[in-house]
């Protein structure tokens, strides 16, 4: 039974990491579960409680970087309001029509629209959407590199 477990916690941790850089899957939300998972198998002796909560707190901040990052890039170049929902529109059509590519392309032709429509100048538009890009990646590193603190955390837990 231990080897299952174990062998469940790891494939978590693994889908959580390939999750963090594909949205279709919720990364630091698997890494949780793969924690939460041996908690439960160890009556949370080694994983105790208060670790799980630790680590419940770090996957929610993870999980809203994903909607904070974007719209920090596009207010350090003073985006619109039009800019700002062009992104978030952006970033959710681009993810669900293309993907992996589309967690680029889809905020960043969203705020480009949104700042055109707006009244902003086409060089003006695409500086906000290269900004809104530079968040979002910014936003994936932080988010990654949370995951990989969430899961060396757990290692030396119960190593």
């Amino acid at each position: 039974m231990h080897a299952l477990v174990i062998a469940g916690v790891v494939l978590l941790m693994l889908l959580g990491l390939v999750g963090i850089f594909l949205p279709m899957l919720p990364g630091t939300g698997l890494i949780f579960g793969g924690i939460l998972l041996y908690g439960l198998y160890d009556g949370f002796q080694t994983v105790t409680g208060e670790f799980v909560a630790a680590m419940a707190g770090l996957a929610l901040l993870a999980t809203a970087t994903d909607y904070v990052a974007g719209a920090v890039g596009a207010r350090r170049v003073r985006a619109t309001r039009a800019g700002y929902l062009g992104a978030v529109v952006g970033g959710i059509v681009g993810v669900f029509t293309l993907g992996l590519v589309g967690l680029f392309v889809g905020p960043f032709l969203g705020a480009v629209t949104g700042e055109v429509a707006g009244g902003r100048t086409a060089r003006q538009a695409v500086r906000v959407g290269l900004a809104t890009v530079m968040g979002v990646m910014g936003g994936m590193l932080l988010k990654a590199a949370i995951g990989v603190t969430m899961i060396v955390l757990f290692i030396f837990r119960v190593t």
